[in-house]
């Protein structure tokens, strides 16, 4: 089987930027919320939509750097 070098850039960038993703989306939750409210809530997965819109987003975007990797690998 042929190696496809933009299927696993576009595949790790998703994992990695789904996780980053998801951090933000805590950061971002925990700027609303007092510092009592912080202490007694931990890390959490955003909402099933809010997942879905995050998962688009960054699987349009790993494409996208998988797309343009497979180009420049043929340009060399």
């Amino acid at each position: 089987m042929k190696s496809n070098l933009g299927v696993l850039v576009g595949g790790t960038t998703f994992v990695l930027f789904m996780m980053e993703g998801i951090i933000h989306f805590n950061m971002g939750k925990d700027t609303k919320t007092s510092e009592k409210e912080k202490k007694n809530k931990g890390f959490s997965l955003p909402k099933k939509h809010e997942l879905m819109e995050i998962a688009l987003i960054v699987g349009i975007f790993s494409v996208l750097n998988g797309v343009i990797v497979n180009e420049v690998k043929k340009v060399k």
